[in-house]
Parts: structure tokens; sequence; C-alpha cells
């Protein structure tokens, strides 16, 4: 009798294995068709990566397409400043003194950014003025400011920046050149992303994989203080920690980030879109995905690790 009550506990326990096994797909089955039925029929277009921290993405709607990275591409610029602040090439308190007059990637032509374009009009104030390089990071990524990124790029060179996402293995992102080059972007030098691409950064900076652990934990404490809080937020429930990159241009609205869940778990969301005729109407749909992505992953049971994606 005890022979046969071990055999139908290990058929129990089996049966409840595969249950797991089967569950956790259709779950993320059900996820990534809530999602694509939120976009469906909606005018623009949408990419959204949906992943636990360390898991295979369960949302990669259009997630291979490259999208205008518009100011998401800000990322790789502070990605770039800590190695060199690792290597000691470059210090925080080192400072650079602010202008606003830029060689173009391509020619002899200088530019200018227009300010009434940018997001952060004090820097504009201290134009002349020596500004410490921890600050323009700051500016740049909670602030979003384009004459602190171009005043950082300007310091650090294209190509270091590349040279950074290569070591890093980085796929699905283009960096091309400081913003509002447009004799650059004319000879077809863009910085378009993928949320794939997007999603696989968070994930690795998440993971302290982004030049190490103490500098990963640094850029994400600076994401926590972003000052735009329009698209990943409001579908989250009030005072959710995320850090997070927003990012706009005509037509483009996008978010990236990392969503802290109350049981200590994480899971990372990028949205990218582009031709979106109506951007307030575009935003409200970005809402609703933060919600349905938050709805799933809080309720889903925690899983082992199993990278990818």
């Amino acid at each position: 009798m005890s022979g046969l009550l071990a055999i139908l506990r290990r058929g129990a326990m089996t049966a409840t294995v595969a249950l797991a096994c089967a569950t956790a797909p259709a779950q993320a089955a059900t996820l990534a068709q809530d999602v694509a039925k939120t976009v469906a029929g909606q005018p623009g277009h949408f990419a959204v990566y949906a992943a636990m921290s360390g898991q295979r993405p369960q949302v990669c709607l259009n997630c291979r397409d490259y999208i205008n990275a518009a100011s998401t591409m800000k990322l790789f610029v502070m990605d770039a400043a800590y190695d060199m602040f690792t290597k000691g090439t470059l210090h925080p308190e080192e400072t650079i003194v602010v202008h606003n007059s830029f060689h173009s990637l391509v020619g002899t032509r200088s530019f200018a950014l227009e300010q009434k374009e940018d997001s952060y009009d004090p820097l504009y104030a201290q134009i002349g003025r020596p500004v410490a390089v921890s600050e323009l990071v700051r500016v740049m990524i909670q602030y979003s400011s384009n004459l602190a990124t171009n005043l950082m790029i300007e310091r650090i060179g294209v190509p270091y920046i590349h040279a950074v996402m290569d070591a890093q293995h980085l796929r699905g992102v283009r960096f091309g050149r400081m913003i509002e080059d447009y004799d650059a972007n004319d000879r077809g030098i863009h910085n378009e992303m993928t949320a794939r691409g997007l999603g696989q950064f968070m994930q690795k900076l998440d993971h302290g994989e982004i030049i190490g652990p103490a500098q990963s934990a640094a850029m994400i404490d600076i994401l926590r203080g972003q000052h735009f809080n329009d698209m990943i937020p409001p579908g989250l429930p009030s005072g959710t920690p995320v850090a997070h990159k927003t990012g706009w241009v005509e037509g483009v609205r996008n978010d990236a980030g990392i969503v802290f869940l109350p049981d200590g778990r994480h899971y990372i969301l990028v949205m990218l879109t582009k031709s979106l005729p109506d951007e307030a109407a575009g935003i409200r749909v970005l809402n609703t995905i933060s919600h349905q992505v938050y709805d799933h992953f809080v309720s889903a049971p925690a899983q082992g690790a199993a990278k990818g994606g």
C-alpha cells in the first residue's frame, strides 16, 4: 500500500509541475494578447517589450522594429560617462564650460540647439560658466536636457560611446549623432532603437552588468529621479518606484524603465512609438499598456531566472 501511495504522490507532483510549466506560457500569451488588443486599430505604430527581470520577454510586440530613439539615446551617453568615471579618464566633478555651438559629425559646419525645443532652460542661463559633469549627466537624464547631452557627447566622443556599447554586446541600438545635428541626419546618421534592444539594456542595468554593480546602481538611482512621468507611471499604483527614461519628438512618445514590485521583484517595460497623429491619445494607450503589464506581473508567481530574449 505504501508503495502505491508513493507512486500516487509522485504522479501528483509530476502533474503539478506540468501544470505550472503549462501555466507560465499561457499567462505570457494572455498578456501578449491583451497588449496586442490594446494597440489594435490605434493610429500610429507601437512596439512593446515586457519581461520580469532576468526572464525572457512575455511581450515582444514589434520589438525588433527600429524606431526614432528620441531622448532614450541619452541612456547610452550616461553609460559611456560612467565607463570613463571607472577608468579615470573623466571625473564626475570635472567641469565643462557651457556653450551652445557644436561641430557636426559630418563636414565642417557648426550648429546650435534651439532653446525652445529643449526641456531644461536653466542650463542656457549658465552659458559661459563651468558646470560639473555629474550635474550635466543628472539634468540630461532627469530633465532630458539636450544642451547637457551635446556637451557630454562632445566631451566623450561618439566613437567612444560606440566602443562602450560594442564591449557590452548591446544589440538593437543605433547611436549615431548629437541632438539636432541635421547635417548628419541628412546623411542617414540617426539615433534609433528597438524595444528589444532597449529592453536588453535595461535587463543588464538591473542586474548590475552595465560597467559594474556600483555603476549600474548609481545610474538606476539617477533614473529613479525622472522628472517626466506621463507614460509608464500613470499605469502604476501611486508611489510605485520606477527607474526610467522618456523621449519624445513629433509623433513619437517613448519610455523605457525598471518597475519595482511590492514583493521586491522587478520587471522591465519598454514602449516605443512612431507616427502618432494624436500624441495625447497615444500616451493614453501607453498608460493602459503599463497598467496591464503591472497587473499581470504583480499577480504572477515568482519563477526561477531564465535569461534570454
